[in-house]
């Protein structure tokens, strides 16, 4: 059975019997694995409490043809993030952040971007305050990384840019179509969000800029809002249901935000 080393995020842990774990991890060489760790409950000196939530290793595994779980054989931590396991508004940012990556990875599936995104993200939230902004850019990055980049540069009926956008006195976000909609074309079309040219410039730059350059970018309160309306319905949308990180955020974010779609 072949053995194989790479640095891994623990993105979910369950219990198995009595002293077993099942583990999901995002790794760097071989996208979103699943593994089981042999006594990983009772054997502290094999694994260290290496294998908890967030904490980023290098894992060696056992593998057998590519197919089932990988067996897990020893894991040395690189980074274990106390820094958010130890308040709990960082857990909640930071539990979002895992559900999203393990819900849109496919097994097996090599996203190398994915892994550096949520790796940053992580060393962003142990050290400073989270934000809320720092939700929707983690959402529009891994849209982009996963294929479902939304269409902020024109309208997905008439096919009008930026610069004749500018003269629409209204524009809309399409959950369906995941494009921008005009004023004209809004007509045509139910279920939308309101959102200001600004916000799609905004959303569309951070779907392209260079990761370490992200958290120089600001949102208005108007981009915090707008963004905070539709990004979540998009990305539910995409997966076919609701994150269930996202019911302990709406207890920490603005609670006055309404529902705007048309």
């Amino acid at each position: 059975m072949p053995l194989y080393t790479t640095h891994a995020i623990v993105i979910r842990s369950l219990h198995y019997g009595e002293s077993d774990k099942i583990l999901t991890f995002l790794t760097r060489d071989f996208g979103k694995l699943k593994g089981i760790a042999k006594g990983a409950r009772r054997s502290k000196k094999r694994f260290q409490n290496a294998l908890g939530l967030f904490s980023h290793l290098r894992l060696i595994f056992f593998d057998r043809e590519g197919m089932g779980l990988v067996r897990v054989e020893s894991a040395d931590i690189l980074h274990a993030f106390p820094g958010i396991s130890e308040d709990l508004r960082k857990i909640y940012f930071g539990n979002y952040y895992l559900e999203l990556v393990n819900e849109m990875a496919g097994e097996r599936e090599v996203n190398t971007g994915a892994f550096e995104l949520l790796l940053a993200f992580l060393f962003d939230l142990e050290s400073n305050d989270p934000k809320e902004e720092w939700l929707r850019m983690f959402e529009i990055r891994i849209l982009s990384l996963f294929g479902y980049r939304p269409n902020m540069v024109r309208c997905g009926l008439c096919n009008k840019g930026w610069e004749e956008l500018e003269e629409r006195p209204s524009l809309f976000f399409s959950i369906e179509k995941g494009s921008l909609v005009c004023d004209r074309c809004s007509k045509r079309w139910n279920n939308l969000y309101p959102l200001s040219l600004g916000t799609a410039r905004l959303i569309d730059g951070i779907s392209q800029l260079n990761l370490k350059k992200l958290h120089r970018l600001r949102f208005t309160p108007q981009a915090l809002s707008e963004s905070g309306e539709l990004l979540p319905k998009f990305v539910q949308h995409q997966l076919g249901k609701e994150l269930k990180s996202l019911k302990g955020l709406r207890e920490l974010l603005p609670s006055g935000r309404q529902t705007n779609a048309r």
